[in-house]
């Protein structure tokens, strides 16, 4: 491929922003092993990976410090994933949430998505699918605070 064409071929690609190093992941998982094995991964794939086995330690952790993206397992003993889910979107509207399950079946993953996760996926998963689906989420969520940024200022310039 020529210099040229290289450079003909990268013009037509939205920049995509770098998230690796910046976000900050929580990781739920009563399974203290699984829960390690994704910080591991996500870990080495760059990113600031905090994991928790219980939803009170999750509740804790959130309380100390700011997630872009949570995954939470679906079946855990204090409280499902989706009350988690909906716990730490009230202390943080910012913050995205994958939800993991074991049991994946389709209504499943709609009750989540109904329920304010940005997504599901289903146990067990490829490596390569669980970082795709985190760069995913996370490239959403600068989407998503890029629009509320903008919004507050279109509706003053509509007003004028």
């Amino acid at each position: 491929m020529t210099l040229k064409a290289k450079k003909k071929k990268s013009q037509g690609k939205k920049p995509r922003k770098n998230l690796v190093g910046k976000a900050h992941l929580l990781v739920v998982d009563d399974e203290a092993d699984f829960a390690k094995m994704i910080q591991k991964i996500l870990t080495q794939a760059g990113y600031r990976v905090d994991a928790a086995t219980s939803a009170t330690q999750a509740i804790a952790l959130q309380r100390k410090h700011s997630y872009d993206l949570a995954l939470v397992d679906m079946r855990m003993p204090e409280m499902t994933g989706l009350e988690l889910l909906q716990y730490l979107k009230v202390r943080d509207k910012k913050i995205f949430v994958i939800i993991m399950t074991a049991y994946g079946s389709f209504s499943v993953g709609i009750e989540s998505l109904r329920k304010g996760a940005c997504d599901y996926v289903a146990k067990p998963f490829k490596n390569k699918s669980l970082k795709d689906k985190v760069e995913e989420a996370l490239q959403r969520r600068v989407q998503f605070l890029e629009e509320q940024r903008v919004m507050p200022q279109r509706s003053t310039i509509d007003e004028l």
